[in-house]
Parts: C-alpha cells; structure tokens; sequence
C-alpha cells in the first residue's frame, strides 16, 4: 500500500521541474494571446476613431461648401465613434472604473462587441506603461481640439442657412482644426503602433527565454538523470562484486581476480582460504545478530592485515579467500600464520557472553604449475579442508606429495561420483540371507538388503564408497535412496508381508528430524507394513548420541518398525547400554565369528555378547560365518540366527525374488 504514494513522490521529485515550465510556458503563451489580441482590438479602435474624426471634419468643410444639410447627418454619425471612445475612456479612468458604461461607449464607437472585452483589459492593467501612457496622452489632446468642432456643429444645428461670411468663418476654423488635429492624430497612430511593435517584441523574447530555460532544464534533468543512472549502475555493480553484510568482494569478483591472476604467465602468486572453526556455535548461541557482528569485526581485522595489493573477499558463510599477488611462498605462510593469530586473539563478547574462534588456512602456490581457475579453486579448498582434518586452528600449505591429502582428493572425488549416481540412480539393490541356526527354518524370508554402486558395469562393495559419504554427509541422501527403492521392491515381492527386510541406517540419519515423515510418507505409498522392517544401526553411532538414538528408535517402533544393533563387540563399553537400547537384535561383529574356531579370547567373547544379549531379551545374529564348522560352533553356544557366505551370498533384490547371484570379486571393488 505505501509503495504507490512513495512512487508517486518520486515521479513529482522529480518532474515537477518539468511540470512548472510547461505551466510557465502556457499561462505565458496565453498571456501574450491575450495581448496580441488586445492590441489588434486597440489598434482596430484607433482607426475607427482616426476614421471618424476625419470623416467629421469632412463632412462639415463639405456642408460649409455646398451648403448640403445630409453632410450635417453624416457629420453627426462619424463624430459619434470620437465621443463613444471619449465617453469609454472617462468612465475607465474614473476613481471606480465603469467597465459597463466603458462597453458601451467602445461598442459607440463602432468597435466590434468581442474586442471591447480586450481593449477595456489593456486600458485597465496595463496604460501605466510608457508606451500606453504616451498614447492616451496624445488621445486626450487629439480629442481636445476635436472637442472644437462641437459649437460648430450645434452652431448648425441651430440655424438651418449660413451666410456667406459665416461659411467662410468655418472653413476658416475647420482648416485650423484640421491643422491641429491631423499630426496628434498621425503621432497618436505611430506611437501605438510602435507601443506594438515592443510589445511584441518583449512577448517573443520572453517566449524565446521561456524555451531557453526550459531547453537548459531538461539538460540539465537529463544529466541529473544520467549521473543519477551512473550512480545507479556503479552502486548495482559494487553490490553485484561485493558483500552486502562485510562490504568485501565476494566469490564473483574474487574469482575474476584470480583468473586474471592465473593468466599472466610467470608470477608468483598465492591463494588462501579461511574458514572460521567455532562460527557455529557463535551463531547457535547468540544468534545470527552475534554471527553477523563477528563476520564483520573479523572481515575489518582481516583486511588491515593483509598487503595493498592483496585482494581478500567473503566467498560464503564464514569462509573467505585471498588472492596474493607476487607473493613468494615463505611469505604466503608468513601471512597466513598472521591471520591464524589475528582470528585466534579476537576477543568477541555479544550480549555478555565471550566467544573465542579460530581458523583454519589453506594456502596454494600458484607458481609452481600451471592450474586453472577450478583447479586453484579445488586446491585451496582441500587444503583448508586438511587444516581442519589436522585438528583446526592451523595452516595447511597444498602438496600434491601429501599422502593424507591425496586421500582425502580421493574422497572429493567420491562426493562427485556419489551425487551423480544419485542423480542418476547407479546404485543396486542386493540381499543376503539370515537363517536360523537352530535348523528349524523360517517359512518368512529374512534378510539384510545391501547397497552396491555400478560404475561401467562393475560392482562397488560399500567399502569403497560409504566411507567418503559418511565423511561429507551424504549418508542420509544414500539412506534415503535406500529406503525409498526397497519399500518399492519389497511392495511387489510374493509374500513380503509376513518376512523381515533389515536395511542399514547411518549415525547422521539418526540425527535427521525429516527421517520419519519421510518414511511415514514412504510406507504410505508403497502400503508396505512398517513391521516388516528391521533398521540396522552401529553401536558406535548409538552410544555417541544415545538419547537421539533411543528418542528416534522409540519413534520408529511405535510405528511397528524393528531395530538391529549392528557391528556389536568393537566396543565393548557399549554392553553396559544395551539394556537402555530398544532393539530387537543384536548382530555380533564377524569379526569375532571368523576367527571364533582359532582364537579362544574370540570364542568367549561372542559367548558372552550371546549370553547378556539373552539376558537383555535380545535375539543374536552372528555375521561373517563362512564355513559349517562356525555354524555348528555357534549352534553350541546358542546364537539365534546366523548370516554368511556360508549360507548365501548376495544376490540382486528384484521385485520377482528369482535374482541371480553375482559374486563380488576383488577387481570390482574400487
């Protein structure tokens, strides 16, 4: 609602400029409409009154000749237009100006009822001009000595035949009338029509000026408007390169800068990323208020630490990069140990709380080879990256030498391939049976479905992959693709309802509150019941967050699903939680099974997993077994269920449960 009048505003801001002028301009061009048109009317008058006192003049020389009594008549009429006119100027210049008696008397002399309306706004506003003044004057004396010819005329009137000594006697005053009257009448016609000629004159220069202004005014709006859009576009470009909340470049620029870095051939440059270590809980604490605060402290101690020539930019969150011109390597990490002690000794209190940070410092040099923009991009990241894997707080200078770093390229490389096979669903679906040892048989199927990856038609184990998505959180993504496809599966296998389907749940996903809408979404469409479902988790992701893993596995039973404890055994100070853990089996680490027949300290500790499992009211699984021997030694100790090569391999879990088993051998595990 306020956006319209605060845009209105604007629009009058700024053409009222515009708006002024062209009014100016009209009420001028009316103005000098109106005065043309005036004199035109007044120039008409003063003929008609030069044209009446001549022709009255005229017709009483012609009576005086002839004798003629109809010159008289004629006499009478041409000399009413002087008397009208005399009779409109007296009531116009009179104490209280009689504009009604003034219209007859124009209209009485003959002028035309439109013009009178002008010739009266002329006399009225504007005979204190010179011009007008000297006019009306020789008005005033012209009719003075035409006021002569009245006793003649009434001295007519009055005697209907004159002698002849008194013809001659008015010739005689006639011709010195006339000779009075002609050049005041001749002065009074120049002058008014010289007053008309200025008077024109002033109104076209006043027009011209008038267009002048209004030309100089709209250049100069039209500069104003120019270097207001220049304004414009510089601020639209520094806030396109520039960070709104520390005023830093940003990525856009920092990278244009660096490519043009990288393409002068022969320099010695250096990059440098920085991302803060305790920003989080700065902003979870104090909230994004704290968190912007310190972004901008941080930023300003940052770049009064840095070189002239050192362009230091914001790149996201609380991140930022460097790119160091000509900077050799030692002083590259002599920078850098600066800003790790700069970020270190910043003292942030907010609200009354001390915050303390560090950071972490990825240097690359770019001199010692060529790279590309992604490249140094790339390189920077992973070695800011290696910082914060070496315990944070430090600087990690890029080696292409460095073993730990090649690894951990390597499981960048991972994060790439995993989005894509996500993107384009190369993952597979595998299963593997778990059977009771006891021999009786279980008319459900049971079985653990398994993840694998499928890459140029080769087969990738877990082992290759879970690792890198664990490490850059991708194991929910991957859980959830899970998921998703074995409820499809599982929808359309014969008999589904009545068997146990476990399916692997990562520590992250533990943690994920859209988890469980998600699979109550998932149940929902596939109409699979949740009891079917056994979720395997690890103990070691259990016990690191054993509330939210109770908490989320409460959850998930009340919907009818079944939990596993997978891997159990590696840590064995997990046995004192087992009984708070609401699971419904317990698999024991392989491990401990493969090696059970030759290492007695094995032996007794999967007998004791079993025996305080059962105490716990948990079923057993024994992973790993790979021979009959194993078996027969795990049906001694009294383990429930039993899953290995022994007793199936994986094989493809298809909808129609008739996969064809596919052996992974060592070449397809990357």
């Amino acid at each position: 609602m306020t956006q319209a009048p605060r845009t209105t505003l604007r629009l009058i801001a700024v053409a009222w400029p515009f708006v002024l002028i062209v009014l100016l301009q009209t009420a001028l061009a009316t103005f000098s409409l109106q005065v043309t048109s005036s004199l035109r009317a007044f120039v008409s008058g003063e003929s008609l009154w030069s044209k009446g006192q001549h022709d009255a003049l005229y017709y009483l020389n012609r009576y005086a000749e002839s004798g003629n009594r109809s010159f008289v008549a004629r006499y009478h009429q041409a000399m009413a237009i002087p008397m009208g006119d005399r009779a409109a100027r007296l009531a116009l210049e009179a104490d209280q100006p009689d504009v009604g008696a003034a219209f007859e008397g124009f209209l009485a002399g003959g002028n035309h009822p439109d013009d009178i309306p002008n010739i009266i706004w002329l006399f009225r506003y504007f005979r204190w001009l010179p011009v007008m003044e000297a006019c009306i004057r020789d008005w005033r004396t012209a009719e003075g000595v035409l006021m002569q010819l009245l006793p003649i005329g009434e001295g007519i009137d009055t005697s209907r035949h004159i002698n002849e000594a008194d013809r001659r006697d008015i010739i005689r005053q006639l011709d010195e009338i006339n000779a009075l009257v002609t050049p005041l009448t001749k002065r009074f016609s120049d002058r008014l029509g010289e007053g008309t000629r200025q008077v024109q004159t002033v109104l076209f220069v006043s027009n011209a000026v008038m267009a002048l202004v209004f030309i100089l005014l709209t250049v100069w709006r039209l500069n104003s408007f120019l270097a207001h859009r220049r304004d414009i576009e510089e601020q639209l470009s520094h806030n396109a390169n520039h960070d709104d909340l520390t005023g830093l470049p940003n990525r856009r620029l920092f990278e244009e800068r660096l490519a043009r870095a990288l393409e002068e051939p022969g320099s010695r440059h250096a990059l440098m990323f920085i991302d803060l270590d305790q920003f989080k809980a700065v902003n979870d604490n104090g909230g994004h208020a704290a968190g912007d605060a310190l972004l901008r402290r941080i930023s300003h101690d940052l770049d009064k630490a840095i070189r002239g020539t050192d362009l230091l930019a914001r790149l996201g969150g609380d991140e930022f990069g460097i790119v160091l011109p000509n900077c050799a390597p030692e002083d590259a990490l002599r920078i850098g140990l600066r800003l790790r002690e700069i970020a270190e000794a910043i003292d942030f209190v907010w609200n009354g709380h001390r915050y303390s940070i560090s950071a972490s410092i990825g240097v690359v040099h770019l001199g010692g080879r060529s790279y590309t923009l992604q490249e140094a991009l790339r390189a920077a990241d992973i070695a800011c990256y290696m910082a914060k894997e070496k315990g944070r707080n430090r600087v990690h200078v890029f080696e292409t030498t460095d073993a730990a770093q090649t690894q951990f390229t390597a499981n960048l490389n991972w994060v790439q391939r995993l989005h894509r096979a996500l993107e384009e669903d190369s993952f597979r679906l595998f299963s593997q049976e778990i059977a009771t040892i006891d021999g009786s048989g279980a008319p459900a199927e049971h079985c653990e479905i398994l993840l694998r990856l499928e890459e140029e038609g080769k087969l990738l184990a877990p082992g290759a992959f879970i690792p890198a998505a664990e490490r850059f959180g991708l194991m929910p993504a991957l859980d959830r693709w899970v998921v998703r496809h074995a409820l499809d599966i599982i929808g359309r296998r014969m008999g589904a309802a009545s068997g146990t389907y476990s399916i692997n749940l990562s520590g992250l996903t533990l943690k994920d509150d859209t988890f469980l809408p998600f699979l109550r979404e998932m149940l929902r469409r596939s109409r699979v019941p949740a009891n079917v479902l056994c979720f395997e988790i690890t103990e070691t992701s259990a016990i690191e967050n054993l509330d939210e893993a109770i908490a989320f596995m409460n959850a998930m039973r009340a919907m009818g699903c079944r939990f596993a404890l997978d891997d159990f055994g590696v840590g064995m100070s997990s046995l004192t939680y087992l009984k708070r853990l609401p699971v419904d089996y317990v698999k024991i680490d392989g491990s401990f099974v493969r090696d059970m027949l030759t290492d007695k300290a094995d032996w007794m500790t999967v007998e004791m997993i079993n025996q305080i499992s059962h105490l716990a009211g948990r079923k057993t699984i024994a992973e790993f077994v790979e021979n009959a021997d194993i078996l027969t030694a795990l049906r001694t100790i009294g383990v429930d269920y039993a899953q290995g090569y022994f007793l199936g391999r994986p094989e493809p879990f298809l909808p129609d449960a008739s996969g064809t088993v596919i052996p992974l051998r060592r070449a397809d595990v990357a």
